[in-house]
């Protein structure tokens, strides 16, 4: 498990630093946010096709991207996960405030924890869900 989840590390970094490569286009135009953000969730897909990592994720209106992790991955192993995604995230989606969502499988999901960067100064957090 540790071998894969290095791996997936790895591989969204490596994905998401080609994708940071192309040309920059508006944040605000909403068909090149979106399309951006598909291709971002198809480069998290591609590392994780076994779905031992991240069994789904997807953005939601708000532009926050949700991840729901395998019932495997140890909750430790959670806010370094959500802290490479933002990381990635904040490259791909420069001068914009990000938020993932993570959520464990159950029906439905159970919200664990949400980390947040802030553009504007770069800081990041993550904070579990109080049960």
């Amino acid at each position: 498990m540790r071998g894969l989840l290095s791996k997936v590390f790895a591989g969204v970094c490596a994905s998401v630093l080609s994708l940071a490569a192309c040309d920059a286009q508006d944040v605000s135009d909403s068909g090149d946010t979106r399309q951006r953000e598909m291709e971002f969730l198809n480069e998290i897909r591609s590392f994780d096709p076994e779905y031992e990592v991240i069994d789904r994720a997807i953005f939601n209106q708000a532009n926050e991207l949700g991840i729901i992790v395998n019932r495997t991955v140890v909750m430790g192993k959670i806010p370094p996960l959500m802290r490479t995604l933002l990381k990635k995230m904040a490259e791909q989606f420069p001068h914009r405030d990000l938020t993932i969502l993570a959520y464990a499988p159950a029906d439905p999901p159970l919200k664990i924890g949400t980390a947040h960067s802030d553009a504007r100064t770069g800081d990041m957090s993550y904070s579990p869900e109080k049960q």
